[in-house]
Parts: structure tokens; C-alpha cells; sequence
């Protein structure tokens, strides 16, 4: 079938994110067909948390189910599952799920992972890795689980990303896409291939880890009960999906070197397309991440990110009350830049590159009796565009971004247009937004087409897309951003660095 024609087959995407797992079908042209979402299960542990990994996928039945009922019979040629980075899940011989999974924002491995760091030494985790140590990376939360679980471990026949086992659920097969293979901490970045230098170091061996593939492979067809209990119709083709804010990317475009996307979720992450990764030593120093891409070409990224982003701007409408984002957009918009000598450091879990700092902590700073629930609004959306400028500046050192690059913005905070013209402001750069609020879901819809056939690669799958782009450019409050940025934003985090330590260790003994 034509990718214009809106009889043809449907392609679904599987996005297990974060706060929540969406399934949504789309026709070849990127339009909506049917969605269904559901929160996504965690218990949460202190500053971690676990998933059941059966229930993650109970939860994708659910939204399956719905998009087939919806679909009414329309067959789907294919489908892939975009998901969260870092978070493993054991398998045993018989194909089912070894206890709990660490959340990939869990930090209880870090004792583990200095471990590691000693075993094999900083410098040449990076040179074969291309990343610094993380203890949020896969190897550290499996050196946790056998520290923690030995019979899990020992039981274990296989070790799946979260959205190689929803894959493996619906298909029988397993593979890790680059991207997040790039997440692990245990591949060799510049060889292209699993490291048994660093899995050896977490005693491990490579057998245990599912093949490399590319996003976009064909790995099998949705099993026939999956079908049957959801009601999709057709032979759907499983393909091997990817970490979500690159899944995500794909299908803004980000599909040749030098592309800048802003991946505006709960969390945000910058990205760059580049060739190879990197040996720069600045990487670490930066707090830059990279990893590798494999669709048509191989390709490379470099990343840096905010834990928390849309869930900072969530975070305050619950203190003030959940006031509608309405009413405070339209408020706050009438507000001069600066929310009247207010700057808002957003470092709610801890403080993210370029200055790593695990005892960083947020705050407010310049408050007075002028100050409001709109004003501070305001502010907290300045300092997250802020902290972004600075993961920018970062990235444009190492990847040589030149300045009047644009950035390409997809997510659902591209739904505030307040945020939007602030960040166009404090970057300096023209944004092209992508009006596709489920970026990630449609990408891995595409990765799933690519398996089935219906596209030839990623090129043409993107070229195909029917959607909207809206250009923001920097507008009259750019300079006086630029001054708040370098005079007050800017030193802030070393200035309460101190004190913010020791408020961390005041929360610890508490």
C-alpha cells in the first residue's frame, strides 16, 4: 500500500514510559486512527522504585485491546515498543519474569557501581563504554540484583530491556536495539558490539544478553493468542523498537547528523545527531552522554537531560493546587521577563549536567512580597529553560553545533505556548515544533512499518508523514534572558552548592 493511502494497513506503537504506557495506531501517513493510555505500575522505594514486569505488560494488553476494538477489524501491518532506558527485567528458560525491576532512575546501586569503577577504573569504562560511570545504568542494577537476589540471577537465561520484553511478549523473540544497548553501560560503543570486559567486571557473560539488532528489524509476528485477547487484526510484524526520547526523535526528523531535538516529557532530554561517538574526554567532564543509533545507517547521538521537567511544572500546580495550566499560562504571560527578580533553580532530584551534583537542590531565590503563585509559575518555567540552555551550551562544545542551528521540539509541553516562546528566548534559536504530542508512540509505529515492509527505511517512512510544524523565534525578551542567564542563572548552582549539601546530608540522617 502507498504510505497516502488512508485505507492501507495501520501501524501501532507500543510507548512504556515513565508516568505512563500508551499504545496508539496510526494510518501510513503519521494520522491518528485510536489510543488508549493507562498509568504506568511502580511501587516506589525511597528516591527509587520497582515495576512488576507482568503487570507492564498486563497494561499494554489493556491498551492493545482498546486500539484493536477501535480498529474494528482494520488490519495492522506492524508494530514496535519505544521504552524508558536503563530498567532490566530476568527471564528464565521458560519465558517468564524473575522478580521485580529496578525503576532506571534507581540510585540504591551506586555502593555497586563504585565497585565496578575500582575494578576496571573510570578512564576505561569511558574509553569502551563512551559514557561516564552511572550507577543508574544497566550493569550496576544487575550487580544489585545479584547482590540482592542471587537465585533470580542464577535462574536468569536472559536479561531484556523493558522494551525488548514487551517485544518478547508479543512475539516470542528478543533483541536490544543500539540506542538502548547505548544505556547499559556494558557496550563497546565504538566497536558496535556487547563488552565482556565490562560484564565480566559485574559477573556476568555475554550469553546472557539478547542480540544486537537494528531499530526497525523484523523479529516475528504478534503471537496468535495476543491477537486473539486483543482483537488486532492481520499478521502484525514485531520490530525491534528503541529508548524513547530516540524513538521519539525519529520521527521529528532526527534521521541526519547535526539535528537538534528537545524531547520535552516528564523528563527533557537534548539530543544531537552526529556519525561516531566520541573519545573527547569533555564528554565526561560535561556530563554528556552519547550512544548509538542503527536504522538505514548507523548513526550516533549525543544526549543530556533533566530528570525532571514537565514533572517540575506538574510539581508546582500541585503545591498551589492543581490550578488549571490554563490560568496560569494566561496569567503568567502578562508577566515581564524575569517574573519580577525571581530565579528558580529546578533541581527537585538532583542537579543535572553540565554540573552533575547528586546533592544539588532546587530552590527559589530573589522572593519578595511581589512574588505570586503566577509569577512564580512563570519563574519555574524561565529556570527550566534555563537549565536547558545549559545542557545546550554543553552539547554545542562537544558536538560543534554551529549558532544559528535550529531545534526541533516534540513532546507534550509543546502544548504550553508560553514555555515555548521562553525557551526561544533563553536559546537564542529558532524552534521548529513538531505538533505530534505522541512523538514517541509514532516512531516506534514507523520502526514497526520499516519491519513489516510498508516503508523501505526511515527516510521514507519521515518523508511520508502528513503533520504540522510550527517555527518560534527568539522575540523581544531575548537579551534580557541572555542577561538573567549569565548574571544570575548561571552562578547559581555553585553559589548554593554548599548549602545544598549540607541539606542533604541534614535530609539523609532524618
Amino acid at each position: 500500500m502507498a504510505a497516502g493511502d488512508s485505507n492501507g494497513p495501520a501501524i501501532i506503537g507500543i510507548d512504556a514510559g515513565t508516568q505512563s504506557i500508551r499504545a496508539i495506531a496510526f494510518d501510513l501517513t503519521g494520522r491518528r486512527l485510536a489510543s488508549a493510555a493507562r498509568a504506568t505500575p511502580i511501587e516506589r522505594i525511597g528516591r527509587g522504585g520497582e515495576h512488576d514486569p507482568n503487570e507492564i505488560f498486563a497494561v499494554v494488553m489493556t491498551v492493545l485491546g482498546e486500539v484493536g476494538r477501535a480498529l474494528a477489524g482494520r488490519p495492522v501491518a506492524g508494530m514496535a515498543v519505544a521504552s524508558f532506558g536503563e530498567c532490566c527485567v530476568l527471564v528464565d528458560e521458560a519465558g517468564n519474569a524473575l522478580g521485580s525491576s529496578l525503576a532506571w532512575f534507581d540510585r540504591r546501586t551506586e555502593p555497586l557501581a563504585e565497585k565496578i569503577a575500582d575494578a576496571v577504573g573510570r578512564e576505561r569504562i569511558f574509553a569502551i563504554t563512551g559514557a561516564a560511570l552511572d550507577p543508574t545504568l544497566t550493569l550496576h542494577k544487575l550487580a544489585w540484583l545479584a547482590a540482592n537476589r542471587p537465585e533470580d540471577m542464577k535462574r536468569a537465561k536472559r536479561v531484556l530491556m523493558m522494551a525488548d520484553w514487551i517485544a518478547f511478549r508479543l512475539s516470542g523473540e528478543a533483541a536490544t536495539d543500539p540506542s538502548l544497548a547505548s544505556r547499559t553501560q556494558y557496550i563497546a560503543i565504538h566497536e558496535r558490539k556487547w563488552s565482556e570486559e565490562m560484564l565480566a567486571a559485574g559477573g556476568f557473560g555475554v550469553e546472557k544478553i539478547a542480540p544486537l539488532a537494528g531499530s526497525g528489524t523484523a523479529i516475528g509476528t504478534v503471537r496468535p493468542e495476543i491477537l486473539a485477547a486483543t482483537g488486532i487484526a492481520g499478521k502484525p510484524v514485531v520490530g525491534v523498537g528503541g529508548h524513547d526520547h530516540v524513538v521519539g526523535a525519529f520521527a521529528a526528523g532526527f534521521t541526519a547528523p547535526g539535528t537538534i531535538l528537545d524531547s520535552l516529557g516528564t523528563a527533557e532530554a537534548i539530543l544531537v545527531a552526529g556519525t561516531d561517538p566520541c573519545r573527547d574526554r569533555r564528554v565526561i567532564d560535561l556530563g554528556v552522554a552519547q550512544g548509538l543509533i542503527m536504522t538505514s545507517r548507523p548513526m550516533s547521538y549525543f544526549i543530556s537531560g533533566m530528570e525532571t521537567s514537565g514533572g517540575t511544572v506538574e510539581w508546582w500546580r500541585s503545591v498551589i493546587g492543581g490550578v488549571p495550566t490554563e490560568t496560569l499560562i494566561e496569567a503568567a504571560r502578562g508577566l515581564p521577563a524575569g517574573s519580577h527578580g525571581v530565579v528558580f533553580l529546578p533541581h527537585l532530584t538532583s542537579s543535572p549536567p553540565p554540573k552533575r551534583d547528586d546533592d544539588g537542590r532546587g530552590a527559589f531565590v530573589g522572593l519578595t512580597t511581589v512574588a505570586s503563585r503566577e509569577s512564580l509559575y512563570r519563574a519555574v518555567l524561565e529556570g527550566l529553560a534555563f537549565q536547558a540552555r545549559a545542557m545546550l551550551d554543553a552539547l554545542a562544545g562537544v558536538a560543534g553545533i554551529p549558532a544559528g542551528q535550529p531545534v526541533r521540539v516534540i513532546g507534550g509541553s509543546t502544548r504550553n505556548p508560553l514555555f515555548l516562546q521562553i525557551k526561544a528566548d533563553v536559546f537564542g534559536r529558532r524552534l521548529i515544533v513538531i505538533d505530534e504530542a505522541e512523538a514517541t508512540a509514532l516512531g516506534a509505529a514507523l520502526l514497526g512499518g520499516i519491519a513489516a515492509g510498508v516503508f523501505a527505511d526511515l527516510d521514507a517512512a519521515v518523508s511520508g508523514l502528513h503533520r504540522e510544524e510550527r517555527i518560534i523565534d527568539p522575540g523581544a525578551d531575548r537579551q534580557s534572558y541572555e542577561e538573567l542567564f549569565t548574571g544570575a542563572f548561571a552562578p547559581l548552582q555553585e553559589t548554593l552548592a554548599p548549602i545544598s549539601h549540607r541539606l542533604a546530608r541534614f535530609s539523609r540522617a532524618g
